[in-house]
């Protein structure tokens, strides 16, 4: 028998490739993070799939991060979109003090989950990409591509 060897060539990811598999996968946490029928714990759960988001991105850019130290930078990011898709926030939100209300406003809330952790994920690749560091990182400065990552996917 004769045994030749094939030669699988593969392809190397790159790392905007990784990053945009993490973040459709992230995306998708956070859309059941906010099925979560308790308010407070289901932003509470957003943010941390958001925070793991940032952190694995940031290990795909050679940076290594503590949980802590996304916290602050996801609470304003978040602020950010929450008056831009608030009053589709408001109705859902109140909803889940209501018994069984919850199941109503869930499609709203988890769309919006989903497309606020996009947005994020994609702020940090560009600014990652553009030769970023976490620490140059700013918020205030990244708001317009936020919002216009955020309108896309929301819309889409």
């Amino acid at each position: 028998m004769n045994a030749t060897a094939t030669v699988v060539e593969v392809q190397e990811l790159t790392k905007e490739d990784q990053c945009n598999s993490l973040i459709n996968s992230a995306s998708t946490w956070a859309a059941a993070a906010t099925l979560i029928p308790v308010n407070g714990v289901d932003m509470a759960a957003l943010a941390a799939v958001e925070a793991n988001l940032i952190i694995n991105i940031s290990a795909v850019y050679g940076e290594k991060l503590p949980k802590y130290a996304v916290s602050g930078v996801i609470s304003t990011l978040l602020g950010t979109l929450v008056p831009m898709y608030g009053a589709k926030l408001t109705i859902p939100f109140l909803l889940k003090w209501i018994p069984f209300g919850n199941f109503v406003g869930a499609a709203t809330m988890a769309g919006f989950g989903a497309a606020a952790t996009y947005a994020i994920g994609k702020v940090f690749v560009n600014h990652y990409e553009n030769g970023g560091t976490f620490g140059s990182f700013n918020a205030s400065t990244a708001s317009t591509q936020l919002k216009s990552d955020f309108a896309t996917k929301i819309n889409s």
